[in-house]
């Protein structure tokens, strides 16, 4: 092909209701080779297939990316001076295009559809990232470039945009490869030098097909109410597929693109590994400041709690977290009384231990962490207890659940009160319920 002046990449999303984490993906990708070589990242939003078209599915793509901190040079939202960046606005274009082809002889029109014939030979081009791929000229019959209804089919509409818009690079997913032979047969009609094309690996689920938004968490707004952060996101997301030169997992989206290149980017399909996605959130969340995380931290909590009450209960979950929205099930019992029940009980020891912290702590004169812990530890000594069965009875006793930050930290701030009143009513639990 003939070389360009500038580098200009783009996406081409449909509105369909949502953003796919493989969108993401692939937006990467270019968003990452165009800041990397000076060049120009479009957004176009591929509408021409009006059955999928969602109401305001554009606000919920742009809401997606934002949060992610991806932004594009040229836009629907942008403009540009080579929009419109949405073919629904220009149909009247197509179908010129499509008609100039049936008089130049390359077309013909068929049940109200126009074709484009065959140039019957077989195509191959050099791949960025999977080298020299060649379709035999059996693979590219006559195809529809105009439906009956004048709109463009994909092929033809993103064929003509990328030339309108000077696209010098179509970075993609490898589902695209066997669309390839007739974008370049319809850049070949046009009279238009091919893009570079680059295809990258799909996203596979761990039984290693490739991610559907039907049996997949694809949705990006799942991932956003499940409280990843959006830096480790796309921290994760740049690893599948691509390996840092220097084998790191944690980097920013600047490193990133200082270090992409098209020839890192590997060939198999990575694995959407959602235990790795948890480690990478975990560590971004532990480089939160506490502020930072008490910020975030408040919009996944149900209760509305002040910020010195999250002052104090983060240093207990922000090293025990991996997501944002783990924190309710682990805070609630802080607002809310547990449900306490004898069967809850499994160790026979609890009656005592119950009745030991209860004469403990009663005798506590302040209420620091430090007299808790001094206390407690003398009674389990004198009475002989073990101390991890102790210590589950208590947690069972003022959170109803064996997972709890710690305990002993956890009292300090429920206060003295709270925490006889939660122990009084587990001994007369204990003491009246039948097992």
């Amino acid at each position: 092909m003939s070389v360009k002046s500038k580098i200009r990449v783009r996406i081409a999303p449909s509105p369909t209701g949502f953003v796919h984490v493989g969108n993401v993906y692939g937006a990467l990708f270019n968003y990452a080779f165009a800041r990397k070589n000076n060049g120009t990242f479009i957004l176009r939003i591929d509408d021409t297939d009006q059955k999928r078209h969602v109401e305001g599915a554009e606000e919920v793509l742009y809401s997606g990316f934002e949060w992610l901190g991806i932004r594009w040079d040229e836009g629907p939202d942008k403009g540009g001076q080579y929009g419109p960046y949405k073919p629904s606005e220009k149909i009247d274009k197509y179908q010129k295009i499509a008609h100039d082809l049936v008089n130049q002889g390359l077309a013909y029109e068929e049940d109200g559809a126009i074709k484009l014939k065959s140039p019957k030979k077989d195509f191959s081009w050099n791949d960025a990232i999977r080298g020299e791929i060649t379709f035999p000229e059996t693979e590219v019959k006559d195809f529809v470039i105009l439906k009956s209804d004048g709109f463009p089919v994909y092929h033809f509409n993103s064929v003509v945009d990328d030339i309108e818009m000077e696209i010098t690079h179509v970075i993609r997913g490898e589902e695209h490869i066997s669309n390839t032979p007739r974008q370049i047969a319809l850049f070949e009609a046009l009279k238009a030098s091919p893009p570079v094309f680059a295809h990258f690996p799909t996203l596979r689920n761990s039984e290693h097909k490739k991610l559907s938004k039907r049996r997949d968490p694809v949705d990006l707004r799942l991932y956003r109410e499940a409280g990843y952060l959006p830096e480790a996101l796309v921290n994760f997301l740049c690893l599948l597929g691509w390996s840092h030169p220097e084998e790191k997992e944690i980097f920013s989206i600047n490193e990133f693109i200082d270090k992409f290149s098209l020839e890192r980017v590997r060939k198999a399909g990575p694995i959407f590994d959602s235990k790795k996605l948890d480690w990478i959130n975990g560590m971004y969340i532990r480089q939160l400041t506490d502020d930072e995380f008490i910020r975030h931290l408040k919009t996944h909590l149900s209760s509305d709690t002040n910020d010195e009450f999250l002052g104090k209960i983060t240093p207990l979950i922000k090293e025990r977290i991996n997501k944002l929205a783990d924190a309710e099930d682990l805070l609630k019992f802080f607002w809310e009384k547990p449900q306490v029940e004898k069967p809850l009980f499994e160790n026979e020891q609890s009656t005592l231990h119950i009745a030991s912290a209860l004469e403990t702590l009663r005798k506590v004169p302040g209420w620091s962490l430090e007299e808790i812990n001094s206390s407690l530890k003398k009674a389990i000594e004198e009475k002989g207890f073990k101390t991890g069965d102790f210590y589950m009875t208590m947690r069972l006793v003022l959170a109803g659940k064996k997972v709890t930050p710690p305990i002993n930290e956890s009292m300090e701030i429920l206060g003295k009160e709270e925490t006889l009143s939660r122990l009084e009513t587990a001994e007369r639990v204990m003491t009246f319920s039948p097992r």
